[in-house]
């Protein structure tokens, strides 16, 4: 029971990994003037296969243009053995892409199953504050420009890389402001190589990108970024306390680019 419930927390970490207020107004801005723009991502379709302690489950991430300059970005996965959920996740960002890139609106994560959690955050750009609900107990927080939720921190991440490409130049940082939970906080990625990627769609070229975290740290985040298909996630991999769990991409659908599975 024990290796079940590693299992679980293990395939809900992935979905956490990997796990929309007017954009005229310039309070909502996170960005220098003088930037050049980034363009707001294509909408795409996405499934992979993620594997844990000898599992494996089918995983989805998808983005919807909801409306003008509004986007939705979805993540998630089941796990069903013998009929009965070990666990689902279900991940949303509702965000508006302005010139600096992504302006969180609403957050919300959900996993039910052997173990259960909720949490949903609602950005208030206005007053400058964010109510956050985790498991029923609701938390205000203050908010400033620039800070992402752990969705739409990604849209953001492969918009810029498309954007510029000297930052694919290995040894650049990449930081981001990200409300995890109760408090904003500063995650660091480093671009670490570039790689060709066997996925199961196909080799693809691709940045590996590394979560820059304490040299102590027992967990790491290794995230490669397909370069020809505007950055979307290729492959991810997590390792915690020595137990590895990682999505690959299996399918996607991009505009008129659709990459499949051999049979």
């Amino acid at each position: 029971m024990t290796q079940l419930r590693n299992t679980i927390r293990s395939l809900a970490m992935v979905a956490l990994t990997v796990t929309a207020l007017t954009p005229a107004a310039p309070l909502y801005g996170n960005a220098d003037e003088e930037a050049a723009a980034l363009i707001a991502p294509t909408p795409y379709e996405a499934r992979y296969e993620a594997r844990a302690r000898g599992l494996s489950t089918d995983a989805y991430r998808n983005l919807v243009q909801t409306d003008t300059n509004v986007y939705q970005l979805g993540h998630g996965l089941s796990l069903r053995v013998l009929g009965a959920n070990l666990i689902t996740v279900t991940e949303t960002s509702h965000f508006y892409w302005i010139d600096s890139g992504a302006v969180p609106v609403s957050y919300s994560y959900e996993q039910s199953g052997l173990r259960r959690r909720q949490e949903q955050i609602s950005f208030d750009w206005e007053q400058q504050r964010a109510s956050v609900v985790r498991n029923d107990r609701e938390t205000d927080t203050a908010i400033y420009p620039g800070l992402l939720d752990n969705l739409s921190f990604t849209a953001q991440m492969s918009s810029q890389l498309n954007a510029n490409a000297d930052l694919l130049d290995v040894g650049t940082t990449l930081e981001y402001q990200i409300l995890d939970g109760t408090e904003p906080e500063t995650q660091v990625y480093r671009v670490a190589a570039r790689e060709t990627v066997e996925t199961l769609a196909g080799a693809l070229d691709t940045v590996l990108v590394e979560r820059v975290r304490e040299p102590d740290s027992d967990r790491s985040t290794r995230i490669w970024l397909a370069i020809d298909h505007e950055f979307v996630l290729a492959k991810l991999e997590q390792v915690e306390d020595g137990d590895t769990t990682e999505l690959l991409l299996s399918a996607m659908t991009m505009g008129d680019v659709s990459l499949s599975q051999s049979e």
